[in-house]
Order: structure tokens, then C-alpha cells, then sequence
């Protein structure tokens, strides 16, 4: 199995002006009717926003915010589109943690890339505070292309038996490992080379025990990555 990426960059001190200006964007959004945490949801993503434009300034990678854009939320210099994708998570990334694109919008949401960041929260703070998020972590990318051939689909009010996430909508799950680099994420978006030196690996125990499940009636059908009978 191919696990092109094992590592991820951490940002271990959040700067109070991205908190602030998080809150700030977030206060002058709409709320999303499909939107599971409504606000709460709003104020995250916003602040996932700030620490990807903190990221790319750091990289410098060139960038043109279009966040009113529903289907994407920035266009690079040379062309390319992004989406970043945002986690609420107590924990540090391991290459088996999931991240996610729901499925709602995915037939109008193209971008050509999706940035996946972690934020990271005290597990013994349950207030709704956007300062609980200490530490965020960006951890990988994934164009779409490869994400709608790869991605195992979970659906609304299933429960993952790997961990017991709950899913409140349908949306297509990539495992960290399964994501490019961030080395190879800055040349790409940099225009310093046209993609990923490697294919994403289709997480092919995942497809035959969800198979498996589908076929006992544990899981309703669905579509599949497609696996190789030699595999």
C-alpha cells in the first residue's frame, strides 16, 4: 500500500488575530440550511480559512481569496483553485484519521485542490469558545479528481465502526496517508510541478470490509472505489 504522506505542519500557537478576524468573517456569514453545527460551523471554517492564507504567506504561494465563490474558496497565481477543509479534532493527526468533503455540493463544488487542516482543541474544554482550538495542523491535500475516485463514502446517520463518528450528512472520507504532501502541495501550488509524484492508493481493506457490510445488510449500497480482483 502506497502511503505517500506521513507527515503534516504544525502551527502550535495560534495568532490572537486570526481568532479575532475569524470571528469577525464569521459574524458576517449566512448560516448554510444544510449546515450541521449552523454558526458554530461557520466560525471554524472561517478560521480554518485564516490559517490556510497564514500558511501560503508563509510558503509564499500567491493567492486570490474568492470566498463568496461557492465552488471554491481561492484562486492561485498560476490558475489553480482551492477549497480548504476544516476539522474539529481532540487529538493530533495520525495517518489513519479521516478527512472529509460532504456530498451535498460535491457535483458543484470543483475546486482542483482540497487543503485538509486540523484544528486542535483542549479535550477537557466543552465550551464553544474558538480559543480551545490551542494548536492547528495542516496536514495534506487532494485534487478532486482524485478524492471522487478514492474516497469511501459514508452516509448520513452511519456510524464509522472504526471510531464511532457519527455522520450527520453524506460525505467522502480520505484517510491522511492517502493525501499529497505538503512538500509536494507547496511546488504544485507554486506552479513548480504540474502534480503529486505519486497516484493516491485506494484504501482497499476499507472497500472490502464495507462491501462486506453492505452485503450483510449492515450498510445501505452505494458507490465504491474500484479494486482489482488481484487485490
Amino acid at each position: 500500500m502506497n502511503k505517500r504522506n506521513t507527515t503534516y505542519t504544525r502551527i502550535t500557537k495560534i495568532p490572537e488575530e486570526l481568532y479575532s478576524e475569524a470571528e469577525f468573517r464569521a459574524n458576517n456569514l449566512p448560516i448554510h440550511k444544510k449546515s450541521h453545527r449552523k454558526g458554530e460551523a461557520n466560525v471554524i471554517g472561517c478560521l480554518g480559512e485564516l490559517i490556510a492564507e497564514y500558511w501560503m504567506k508563509r510558503h509564499d504561494i500567491l493567492y486570490c481569496p474568492e470566498l463568496e465563490n461557492t465552488k471554491y474558496d481561492y484562486k492561485l497565481k498560476n490558475g489553480l483553485t482551492i477549497d480548504v477543509k476544516t476539522k474539529d479534532r481532540r487529538y493530533k493527526p495520525r495517518i489513519d484519521f479521516d478527512n472529509s468533503a460532504p456530498l451535498y455540493n460535491h457535483s458543484h463544488q470543483k475546486p482542483d485542490y482540497f487543503l485538509f487542516i486540523s484544528l486542535e482543541r483542549d479535550k477537557s474544554d466543552l465550551s464553544k469558545n474558538l480559543r480551545r482550538f490551542h494548536s492547528a495542523h495542516i496536514v495534506g491535500s487532494i485534487s478532486y479528481e482524485e478524492l471522487d475516485r478514492i474516497g469511501i463514502p459514508f452516509l448520513e446517520n452511519e456510524e464509522d465502526w472504526r471510531n464511532r463518528t457519527k455522520f450527520w450528512t453524506d460525505c467522502l472520507n480520505v484517510e491522511m496517508w492517502q493525501l499529497i504532501p505538503l512538500s509536494e502541495t507547496v511546488d504544485i501550488f507554486k506552479g513548480l510541478t504540474d502534480g503529486p509524484s505519486s497516484q493516491a492508493a485506494i484504501n482497499i481493506n476499507i472497500v472490502k470490509e464495507m462491501k462486506n457490510r453492505i452485503y450483510n445488510k449492515q450498510l445501505r449500497e452505494r458507490k465504491l472505489p474500484v479494486i482489482s480482483v488481484f487485490q
